[in-house]
């Protein structure tokens, strides 16, 4: 087992490691991952929204206060989710105008004005005329909300990024319009973007007329088409959200933070995306699109309450029981670094099987569950939130999901039993040699 260990962190430290790195350290992934990070208030205050006004059964048992509330909160929906692209695009630019050097105000300007610059500012839809319903009609001067809600995000982001590289790039080119010295810095500022500004407009410009000669209406639809649609198909798979915990757990287990590197930066972007379009679904009583989602975490987050519960339910040496006791607290609000580190798992050969694949079968359990009995996670909750709260917010208070989070801490725990106490009978060798020492001395 030692062997293997060792082959395989050296594995890991060789060909591993340095791309998790440049992953981490990426100013494009940064940005992005800041972004879909800064929206996630405006998602969360969105969806308890979405739960009082679609609180189960107040329809029918309080169906004055029901109506009541959705008079009175029913548009709060198309004024944050239905623009949840524009608040992307504000959490992006300030990230990455920072990691470019620019002023993060005037990289907001070029990102939003080129976003709005590329989306269609007319649509075909159904009007009144004269009391009459026509279907067909061009409406001029209108910015359809499907580019601005979830549904453009990706477009967000993909213009966001190269609209803050061309403004940055021709700005640190010193291609701008320079005041004199005395001139104070407000007004300084907003001359020396002109030129950057204009040239970036310009290209979008292009863009656009260009994008007229295509199959696609726009830009954000060409994105929507070509890439929005497969990642989210490939987002909603199980297989691979399963090999990134995989992979992410492994990476925990030499010490580095896995979550952050596969879940965080190459999973989460899409599956806020898939979140978003299933509250857009869920307000409109639409079928759910998607299982897979941010909100799903609510599910995964506290996989590791089986082990600590197994440590403190089974271990009988001093050091299991206070490492138990000590972890159990920040645990239930998902902080798992005192277990993970005071235990430790790391590089813990002992618990090297049930660390690294326990947490995938939990999380393919609960996946299967959902699917079975309907229990399908729909707001995302904070990630502090303790259990079985947090399922019973995620999905609206289905009680099935409380019996989702006890089978699969349950299934946790009896897989965890066997190597706990084999870790535990290791603990209690040691302390009986140490005490042993202590007596001889």
């Amino acid at each position: 087992m030692d062997k293997f260990m060792n082959k395989l962190e050296g594995f890991l430290n060789k060909y591993i490691l340095p791309i998790a790195n440049r992953v981490n350290d990426n100013k494009v992934i940064t940005a992005i991952k800041d972004g879909m990070m800064y929206a996630i208030p405006v998602i969360l205050f969105a969806s308890i929204v979405l739960i009082l006004t679609n609180f189960p059964f107040l329809n029918e048992v309080a169906p004055g206060l029901s109506e009541w509330l959705n008079e009175i909160l029913g548009f709060v929906s198309n004024s944050t989710m239905g623009l949840l692209s524009i608040f992307v695009i504000i959490g992006t630019s300030n990230s990455y105008s920072k990691s470019k050097n620019i002023d993060p105000i005037y990289g907001l300007l070029a990102a939003m004005g080129a976003y709005l610059i590329v989306t269609p500012t007319s649509l075909v839809g159904e009007v009144l005329i004269d009391g009459k319903s026509v279907n067909g009609a061009e409406i001029a001067n209108v910015i359809s909300t499907e580019y601005l809600g979830a549904s453009g995000i990706f477009a967000a982001l993909i213009i966001t990024i190269v609209a803050i590289a061309i403004y940055a790039s021709i700005y640190h080119r010193d291609i701008t319009i320079k005041m004199p010295e005395s001139v104070p810095e407000n007004v300084t500022k907003p001359f020396l973007s002109i030129v950057p500004f204009a040239l970036t407009m310009i290209v979008f410009i292009v863009i656009r007329n260009l994008m007229s000669l295509t199959i696609y209406a726009s830009l954000p639809e060409a994105i929507s088409q070509l890439l929005t649609k497969p990642l989210l198909g490939l987002g909603n798979n199980i297989w691979a959200f399963l090999f990134l915990i995989f992979i992410g757990q492994i990476l925990w287990f030499f010490g580095i933070h896995g979550t952050n590197i596969t879940i965080n930066a190459i999973w989460a972007p899409i599956a806020t995306v898939a979140m978003v379009q299933n509250l857009e679904a869920y307000s409109a009583g639409e079928p759910l699109p998607y299982v897979l989602t941010a909100a799903f975490l609510a599910f995964t987050a506290q996989a590791k309450l089986s082990e600590i519960i197994a440590l403190l339910v089974l271990g009988k040496s001093q050091r299991a029981k206070s490492i138990g006791k000590m972890s159990l607290v920040p645990a239930l609000f998902n902080i798992h670094e005192p277990f993970i580190f005071g235990l430790p798992i790391v590089l813990n050969t002992t618990l090297f099987l049930p660390f690294v694949f326990v947490e995938v079968i939990q999380a393919g359990l609960a996946y299967f569950l959902m699917n079975l009995t309907g229990a399908i996670a729909v707001f995302q909750v904070p990630w502090t939130a303790p259990p079985i709260i947090s399922q019973l917010i995620a999905t609206n208070f289905n009680p099935w999901s409380v019996v989702i989070a006890v089978v699969t801490f349950a299934v946790g725990f009896i897989l965890w039993a066997p190597f706990i106490k084999l870790l535990d009978k290791q603990y209690l060798e040691e302390e009986a040699t140490a005490k042993k020492e202590e007596t001889t001395i």
